[in-house]
């Protein structure tokens, strides 16, 4: 039985029952080996979903050729922006696609975030986030630099923290900075608006035996790094 791994929960999804429109949760997920693509499920409330048959987008780019935790997020402009983990180990970059409709893509992107950096083991699960106060996309992802912090009970190669870059079109991308390191290894962030100047971060304390789910709090996206 495939196993469907990291959900991101991104915006609202609408389509047509008829004359009549209805706004739908939609879930973003891939299927291991990671070689078919984006998968996708809907759902009316949150809690109970139907996955839609087939993969929307096969992936292209990247040594390995793996689409594993697709994320998208929807801009001002209607246009649906993705990013992927391309590389399960090596790699310096994530995968970029948009679409209008979540069916016809543009030409994937490789985006090196890390390439100045050598010893990056990794780049995993980029989150995509669109501030709406600073009309630009926030990407966050977790990579592994071996020696860079204190790594507790974890291996050198398994100790991530949390980086991020900036961008208002996919073209031109902010310097790579550090993003969140709450002290231990952090994987799968995601940033949640809540209301004005009052944003959640859901992260994945990565740390045996701990492998829990926390949360941290700040004014905007970008936490305390802005």
């Amino acid at each position: 039985m495939k196993k469907i791994f990291i959900i991101v929960i991104l915006s609202l999804f609408a389509i047509t029952y008829g004359q009549k429109k209805k706004d739908l949760y939609l879930f973003t997920s891939f299927r291991e080996p990671a070689t078919e693509g984006l998968y996708l499920a809907y759902s009316e409330d949150g809690y109970n979903w139907k996955g839609l048959e087939g993969s929307f987008l096969k992936p292209e780019i990247g040594a390995s050729k793996i689409m594993r935790d697709p994320s998208i997020t929807k801009g001002a402009d209607g246009t649906y922006h993705m990013v992927w983990t391309t590389d399960w180990k090596g790699g310096n970059g994530f995968g970029y696609a948009s679409s209008k409709d979540l069916i016809h893509w543009s030409e994937q992107q490789y985006i090196p975030v890390m390439k100045n950096e050598p010893e990056v083991v990794n780049v995993w699960a980029p989150e995509i986030f669109y501030d709406d106060v600073k009309k630009e996309y926030i990407i966050i992802w977790a990579s592994t630099i071996p020696f860079r912090y204190s790594k507790g009970v974890e291996e050198e190669k398994n100790n991530h923290r949390m980086y991020y870059v900036t961008t208002k079109d996919f073209k031109t991308f902010s310097d790579t900075k550090l993003y969140y390191d709450p002290g231990f290894s952090v994987i799968d962030c995601v940033i949640v608006k809540k209301g004005k100047k009052d944003y959640v971060l859901v992260l994945k304390d990565n740390t045996r035996p701990m492998r829990n789910i926390k949360v941290a709090f700040g004014k905007s996206p970008l936490g305390s790094v802005q």
